[in-house]
């Protein structure tokens, strides 16, 4: 009887064992295939940040002054300083008559020259005439060709037109005035685009021509933190020994005017020569090669990465000199507790 309860217990204690011992796989196998969560940091390259500020001024895309080919005296002057005036737009006139009048004589020698080349040319042809006699009627209507477009062109050129729309910033002349070819009548600015200048030493050519951002502030009000495009810098430096830069505004308001004054700060963010870094704790080693573990973006898995490393730094940070690429997740808590390709999830990016 007791050698009977013996065999039943061993048995039921193995059976027991075994549930226990499958129970215990199973719950196992459930905490591998579950993700564990990791902490983890985007290594990177040590930059800093450089800022500064210059005082500049507000000016226009293009200022031109207009001024007549021709002279005479001024007979229309059909705008004010301050005006807007579109592109083609007629601005002044000076007195005409003359020149059509020097039209009509050149047009006269052209037509008669033209015709005489043109009845020689039917008498050449048919062989009744020699070259030499047909090149000079050829070069006599060339002449005459040549003096009447210059005719013409002179009587177009008693008008003055607006090159481009803008406004009329000064106007040196006033009407009935006699002028001479090339007297400045009007200057126009194109204000279509905006744009801010400003000196800056040498030693900052680098850094303004390889600046990060370029933001303006202007005395009036709401008008801060405008973006600008650099547009150039002069290879030459001026009488102060500094160099002009242009840079484009890249917001446009009524209330901003070329004259004014600007605030220009430009930031440059400088990539230092110093290793990344890493915590001491996320380097782990095996087979003697130290390591660390990085994480697979795509499908969140975990990979064992070698490194080489460098000095310790003060801050509990040790250099990774190379194996690593910049901004790549790195997990720096838990490492000893991971296998390759475990599944994670990041608590931090």
């Amino acid at each position: 009887m007791f050698k009977t309860m013996r065999k039943i217990f061993i048995g039921l204690s193995l059976l027991l064992s075994g549930s226990l011992a499958l129970s215990s796989c199973s719950e196992k196998k459930q905490t591998e295939a579950s993700p564990r969560y990791v902490k983890v940091t985007n290594v990177g390259s040590a930059s800093k940040v450089e800022s500064y500020s210059f005082s500049g001024q507000i000016h226009e895309k293009n200022e031109i002054n207009l001024a007549f080919k021709v002279g005479g005296q001024l007979e229309k002057l059909l705008v004010n300083e301050g005006d807007y005036v579109a592109k083609g737009q007629l601005i002044a006139e000076v007195d005409s008559r003359d020149y059509l009048v020097r039209l009509d004589a050149a047009k006269a020698q052209y037509m008669q020259a033209k015709s005489e080349y043109e009845r020689y040319q039917q008498l050449y042809d048919r062989k009744k005439l020699p070259v030499n006699t047909l090149d000079k009627l050829k070069a006599a209507y060339l002449a005459t060709k040549s003096n009447f477009d210059a005719a013409q062109n002179a009587v177009n050129d008693t008008q003055l037109k607006a090159p481009f729309s803008g406004y009329v910033f000064q106007r040196t002349v006033a009407n009935y005035d006699n002028i001479a070819p090339g007297q400045t009548i009007v200057t126009v600015i194109d204000v279509s685009s905006l744009e801010v200048r400003f000196n800056i030493s040498g030693n900052l050519l680098r850094a303004v021509q390889h600046a990060d951002s370029i933001r303006c502030d202007f005395s009036v009000e709401g008008f801060n933190n405008v973006p600008a495009k650099l547009l150039a810098i002069n290879q030459k430096a001026n009488t102060t020994d500094q160099y002009e830069v242009r840079a484009q505004l890249q917001a446009q308001s009524l209330h901003l005017k070329p004259g004014m004054t600007a605030k220009i700060r430009v930031t440059d963010h400088l990539e230092s020569a110093q290793p990344m870094t890493v915590p001491v704790g996320a380097v782990f080693y095996k087979a003697n090669q130290p390591r660390v573990w990085t994480v697979d973006q795509s499908n969140m898995k975990v990979k064992s990465t070698p490194v080489k490393l460098g000095n310790l730094r003060e801050n509990g940070q040790i250099e990774v000199l190379n194996g690593i690429s910049d901004k790549e997740p790195v997990v720096i808590a838990g490492v000893n507790s991971l296998v390759e390709n475990q599944e994670v999830k990041i608590l931090n990016l």
